[in-house]
């Protein structure tokens, strides 16, 4: 096995597809040939090597490091399944499309529809992420079905929305609709959240941290009795990021059900 070191040589100047960007396909090829690589930039190619300084060694897992701005390379860890693919700076838009294993850390922001229909794996994004994260592509029934999306930043509109599985955790704020429709899964947002919070929502756990001063109209408050299981949720939500650490397992939240006006059996905690 080997980690793949690439260094943006200098700043790009269009947006570059890095879906061939994957620690398990790099790994068993040479620095020529990974050279060669041909990245699909609009409607013409860029080589790889033109874009990147590539350096190899040794490692006992398939990696993958990229050094440098990296905020117009799209779709960074898509369709990855195994190995580590570490983005030392920003990341362009759909970061960790349709994941399915394998570890991605993005060191700085990351664009729209980071973690978008993934199934798999864990993506941890340092910073903030855009629009649409943890969600479904335009025209597509089902946004995030599994594994783990970390933001310890903040997160933009429609965060979760159709989500079906899996865990969100945003350490900061999220934009308006944020768990959307969302069909099952669990959502955690320390900070803020938007406008339309739980729309449409039909199953799933969304968690706020903070109150959000107004409770949507078609949810309803109701369910006790549930304190073995928050004492056992809120010591697992502790060992993911600091915010969540702050919870009381022994203050159970405030619990809300909803959306009621699609006949919806969501949970809204407030803690």
């Amino acid at each position: 096995m080997s980690t793949i070191t690439l260094a943006v040589k200098t700043t790009l100047d269009r947006r570059i597809d890095g879906s061939n960007l994957l620690p398990a396909a790099l790994a068993a090829l040479s620095v020529d040939e990974i050279g060669r690589i041909a990245l699909r930039a609009g409607n013409e190619t860029r080589v790889l090597g033109d874009l990147f300084d590539i350096a190899r060694e040794e490692s006992e897992v398939p990696a993958l490091v990229i050094e440098g701005d990296a905020r117009l390379i799209d779709r960074l860890g898509a369709n990855m399944g195994e190995g580590r693919l570490s983005v030392n700076g920003a990341a362009g838009d759909y970061a960790g499309l349709r994941m399915t294993g394998g570890e991605l850390r993005i060191a700085g922001d990351a664009g729209r529809f980071a973690g978008c229909e993934m199934s798999g794996g864990r993506l941890t994004v340092s910073g903030c992420a855009g629009d649409f994260a943890a969600g479904a592509l335009p025209g597509d029934m089902e946004g995030m079905t599994g594994g783990t999306l970390t933001i310890l930043g903040d997160a933009g509109a429609r965060l979760a929305d159709r989500m079906r599985r899996g865990l969100v955790l945003v350490g900061g704020d999220a934009g308006d609709f944020a768990a959307s429709r969302l069909v099952a899964g669990t959502v955690c947002i320390a900070g803020r959240v938007g406008a339309h919070y739980g729309y449409g929502m039909r199953r799933g756990t969304l968690l706020l941290m903070r109150d959000p001063g107004r409770l949507p109209p078609t949810f309803t408050e109701g369910g006790h009795g549930f304190e073995v299981f928050w004492s056992l949720f809120v010591r697992s939500l502790g060992a993911q990021i600091a915010p969540f650490s702050a919870l009381d397992p022994r203050v159970p939240p405030r619990r809300h059900a909803g959306d009621l006006a699609v006949d919806g059996r969501g949970e809204l905690l407030i803690a």
